[in-house]
């Protein structure tokens, strides 16, 4: 095994701002794949970050190389204080933090089930009643935003999307990304200057929707006096030839 390669790869890595990635590195390479990918996450005050690393193998060198790197930026998307189908999404959402979700999904974990020992069940029954309370959101139009909301908040990620239902949309919303190329004998872009760099797409992508939200209202009004404006242009068109084919005949009655 290549240890002084793992080694390069992780000060190369700890150089962009990415730690923790030695053991991940050690046994994905352990297996000699001929690329592979890892994944790292942090977070950035409220926004996540998610970093997929691709490396592949140099057959020339005989080692390891980070080729790229795609970031995805998850901005939060603040929720409503309500009451809907008598759910309250605060508390909802409190209860949402006090799960730990990975574990939640982790439905390969063997361990013995005591039915009367309530302690050996009870963070199943905090799930089971938080997804009940999902459900009543779920039953009206403003309950099913609201859900898919917290479900991407405390849910991307995590296997199993066939229990989450369609949140695409919204997440394309929230969501942003980019790939950053490491050329060979350069540094690469860094975490910091790749989150600046997303967070002035994300400014972008607001100032459009902005623009184009304001583009169509603008159209609306546009398309409302045009049809104001015909209609009286027609108006004058059939007063003019009134008054002309009134004159004509007051010229032929006085001939």
């Amino acid at each position: 095994m290549n240890i002084e390669n793992i080694s390069a790869l992780m000060e190369q890595l700890q150089s962009l701002g990415l730690e923790n990635a030695g053991y991940s590195l050690l046994k994905r390479i352990s297996f000699k794949p001929e690329n592979f990918i890892l994944t790292q996450k942090m977070e950035k005050g409220k926004d996540k970050l998610t970093f997929q690393l691709f490396f592949e193998k140099d057959v020339k060198q005989g080692a390891y190389v980070l080729s790229y790197y795609d970031v995805v930026l998850q901005k939060e998307m603040p929720l409503i204080d309500a009451t809907i189908n008598g759910i309250n999404t605060s508390h909802l959402e409190k209860s949402m933090t006090e799960i730990d979700w990975k574990s939640a999904f982790d439905f390969d974990t063997k361990k013995q089930l005591n039915s009367e020992d309530k302690t050996s069940w009870e963070k199943e029954q905090k799930v089971e009643s938080v997804i009940e309370s999902l459900s009543e959101l779920e039953k009206s139009e403003d309950g099913k935003a609201i859900a898919a909301r917290i479900k991407l908040k405390y849910w991307a990620g995590i296997p199993y999307q066939e229990l989450f239902g369609n949140i695409s949309p919204l997440k394309n919303k929230s969501e942003i990304s980019q790939r950053f190329y490491v050329f060979e004998n350069q540094t690469g872009i860094s975490v910091d200057e790749a989150y600046r760099f997303l967070q002035n797409r994300w400014l972008e992508k607001l100032m459009q929707a902005k623009r184009k939200e304001t583009a169509a209202n603008n159209g609306e009004e546009l398309l409302e006096e045009e049809h104001t404006s015909s209609g009286s242009g027609l108006l004058r068109k059939k007063r003019l030839n009134i008054s002309k084919r009134v004159t004509r005949k007051n010229s032929a009655i006085k001939k």
